[in-house]
């Protein structure tokens, strides 16, 4: 073989293993509205301190975090009560908490199971005080009206119009991070959704 395509081989070798980690969490990009509308919790917390609690019925134990919660914005008010939030998933989507960050302020859109709140490296985990205004006002209530519709991306011009979506054309950038920054996708009729500033 010669010198070139060996080169060109190798290249190629490493392109793939750099674009395809064998244990990187793979996560959609965040959409912090339709993150919020399908989930079954969206609190604001405190992270206080690494903690573990027992598995029922196993010799197991489960990790994640101890925590106060400040807010619930999305889900049961019982969760206002909640200590712990398990981030074990046994996958390289576990979540862990930047160590200076505990005792500060994070929203988390997250899920609750049969055994309280969970948390992944792909839950939408931000801190509060870095939070824009209106993705705020989104989590604190504007976004409601908007979870009969759906954001969705489009990769391919023309976009498609779509019952009850909002289209994004791009995730970063121009007008596709106004729209995320400072819009919700809302229903205007029974069938047709659009954006929507927020205030």
């Amino acid at each position: 073989m010669d010198t070139r395509k060996w080169v060109t081989l190798m290249a190629g070798v490493l392109f793939l293993g750099a674009s395809f980690p064998a244990e990187a969490c793979r996560c959609l990009p965040f959409i912090l509205q339709n993150s919020y509308c399908k989930s079954t919790a969206a609190l604001k917390v405190k992270f206080l301190a690494p903690a573990t609690r027992p598995v029922p019925g196993s010799q197991d134990v489960q990790k994640g975090y101890k925590v106060k919660v400040g807010e619930v914005f999305r889900g049961d008010v019982g969760l206002e009560t909640l200590t712990f939030i398990d981030a074990q998933s046994g996958s390289s989507c576990d979540y862990t908490h930047p160590s200076a960050e505990f005792n500060k302020d994070y929203l988390i859109v997250a899920s609750v199971t049969a055994s309280g709140v969970s948390v992944r490296g792909c839950n939408y985990i931000a801190s509060w005080d870095q939070l824009l205004i209106k993705l705020k006002k989104g989590v604190e209530g504007a976004y409601n009206q908007g979870c009969t519709c759906e954001i969705r991306p489009c990769y391919t011009k023309p976009c498609p119009m779509e019952p009850k979506t909002c289209t994004l054309e791009e995730y970063t950038g121009g007008d596709a991070e106004t729209k995320l920054n400072n819009q919700v996708c809302a229903p205007i009729n029974s069938t047709t959704c659009n954006w929507k500033n927020i205030e």
